[in-house]
């Protein structure tokens, strides 16, 4: 029985931090989400909130009773609990609900939270936290084709994209798997899945390898994998090559904003054009690039996006689609084209 979860997103759902609660709902397997904790949008359908229509799923302003799980549902830089949701998870606790985190601040080392979680007799689950036994990459490829996202800054919708291409792998009749690289896909269900910036960086790709081959062994026709960051990012580019050269990919494709003029977060860090990014990535793989998605819906009206979609089309010879607004089937035409040989 798929159990019951209430997301605790103060203050984020209606922002990028809150993707961990957006991918829940949009695509979670795992969980049966029942409300969403957000005093900001206090009474509103979390499914209208993100242009899925009236989902039943009620944004609350208190942690409910009755739910088997609260799941932190916010991913914000540095990845530390916010001191003003403590109280809420002791609530949760209280309440008889297990904590599900993917914050890098470990839940589970908490010694008042591991307390109030003993003798309520619930569990406390970081996803974060790393296996035991890591493996160094030996460069073993799959023989089963493998696509990575991979993208021009964070949190800007590799994810989504993977998963648009999983549906669209599925209605066209194949039997896709799906490697999560971040808390947010292992929370949502997939055939493997480590969150790799949590590794020592000596064993990021060789894990990426591990998952990857584990997944080939179940009998898939292809093999999506989901991208952290993006190549040329400061912070987080480390972590791109480590799952770059640990899927050694057969294809990629790549997500941009292109209306966002600073990566997320980081003011500092400028956007690059698209056409940049492409040349750092060729310089790092011989991958092809199989197509573009373009995250453009935040900030734009459809029509606007269908222009920008049109120009890249135009410019880089590849399909281009925003994923929110027209999923993916278009790039995935062209995957198994050049892929799958149908």
């Amino acid at each position: 029985m798929v159990p019951t979860a209430t997301i605790l997103a103060r203050s984020t759902f209606r922002n990028k931090h809150g993707k961990t609660a957006h991918g829940l709902i949009r695509y979670g397997t795992r969980y049966k989400i029942t409300s969403v904790i957000d005093e900001s949008c206090t009474g509103e359908d979390a499914g209208e909130l993100l242009g899925l229509g009236t989902l039943g799923i009620p944004v609350i302003n208190e942690v409910p009773s009755g739910d088997d799980c609260l799941i932190i549902g916010v991913a914000p830089s540095g990845g530390k609990l916010p001191a003003e949701w403590r109280e809420d998870i002791k609530t949760a606790i209280g309440n008889g609900m297990d904590i599900i985190s993917g914050l890098h601040q470990f839940i589970g080392d908490d010694t008042e939270f591991c307390a109030l979680a003993e003798k309520a007799g619930v569990s406390i689950h970081d996803v974060r936290r790393p296996p035991r036994e890591l493996l160094i990459a030996s460069g073993n490829r799959s023989k089963v084709p493998v696509v990575l996202s991979i993208g021009t800054d964070a949190c800007v919708g590799k994810r989504t994209l993977i998963m648009e291409l999983i549906k669209s792998a599925r209605a066209a009749g194949y039997n896709p798997g799906f490697i999560a690289t971040g808390q947010t896909g292992i929370m949502i269900g997939c055939d493997a899945g480590i969150t790799i910036d949590s590794l020592p960086a000596d064993f990021m790709s060789g894990m990426v390898e591990k998952m990857i081959l584990d997944v080939e062994e179940q009998g898939k026709d292809i093999i999506f994998v989901e991208g952290q960051g993006a190549i040329s990012h400061h912070a987080y580019g480390a972590v791109t090559h480590g799952i770059l050269y640990g899927a050694q990919p057969h294809g990629l494709v790549v997500v941009h904003a292109p209306t966002r003029t600073h990566r997320s977060s980081f003011p500092l860090l400028p956007m690059p054009a698209l056409e940049d990014e492409l040349k750092v990535l060729k310089a790092h793989t011989q991958s092809p690039v199989l197509g573009i998605g373009l995250n453009c819906s935040e900030n734009l009206e459809r029509a606007d996006c269908s222009k920008h979609i049109q120009e890249y089309e135009k410019k880089f010879g590849l399909p281009v689609e925003d994923a929110i607004l027209g999923g993916a089937d278009k790039i995935f035409k062209n995957i198994e084209q050049v892929l799958l040989k149908k």
